[in-house]
Parts: C-alpha cells; sequence; structure tokens
C-alpha cells in the first residue's frame, strides 16, 4: 500500500510538471514568435537579376515581361504557382515560396514551332 501511495504521488508531480512545462512553451512562443528563414537574395523572373529582400516578408515583387499577363494563380504546398501569358505566345510558370516570399523557380513553356 506504501508503495502504491508513493507512485500516484510521484506520478501526479510528474503530471503537474508537464502541465507547466507546456504552458511556459505556449508562453515563449506567443511573447517571441520565430521568424521564419529567409533567403539573402531573390531572383527576378524577366532578367535573372539578383535583388535583396528587405524585412522578413515585407514587399515583394516580380517583374513580368512587358505585355504578360497573369492567367491563373494557385497554391500548392506552401507554394504560390502563377501561370503567366507572354506576348510571344509561351507561357511561364513562375513558384514562390509563400514562407519567405521567394522566387523558387521559372518554369518556360514555349509553343512548338
Amino acid at each position: 500500500m506504501r508503495a502504491l501511495k508513493a507512485l500516484v504521488i510521484v506520478m501526479g508531480v510528474l503530471i503537474i510538471a508537464g502541465i507547466a512545462l507546456v504552458g511556459y512553451t505556449i508562453v515563449k512562443r506567443a511573447t517571441s514568435p520565430e521568424t521564419a528563414a529567409r533567403p539573402e537574395a531573390s531572383v527576378s523572373a524577366q532578367s535573372g537579376a539578383v535583388s535583396p529582400i528587405k524585412g522578413p516578408y515585407g514587399p515583394i515583387s516580380i517583374e513580368l515581361p512587358p505585355g504578360a499577363r497573369i492567367v491563373r494563380t494557385m497554391t500548392a504546398d506552401r507554394r504560390l504557382v502563377v501561370e503567366v501569358e507572354l506576348v510571344s505566345g509561351g507561357e511561364r510558370v513562375l513558384v514562390v515560396d509563400l514562407t519567405n516570399g521567394a522566387l523558387v523557380g521559372t518554369i518556360e513553356l514555349k509553343p512548338r514551332p
């Protein structure tokens, strides 16, 4: 009986310590949220020029070629996929990372001659 009493007391202390740890973690994350890692530079969709990113996710601009128009946008797995129709008849697909606003890649879709 004495062992059972000791076991109940130890388990009660462990439960209280666990709840305190969870509460501490919630308060810590709420008061100082971690910022996602961001790349040091992004690449322009038109010229391939590198431009620095200002702020953790500040104003980001992606240059489109003159006369191009956005056909469709969709999201998939923390990515923004932008389909752009070019004046020359081809299409370009831009993939943007939504966690930091960086241009991940560009896919050129050219019409068959």
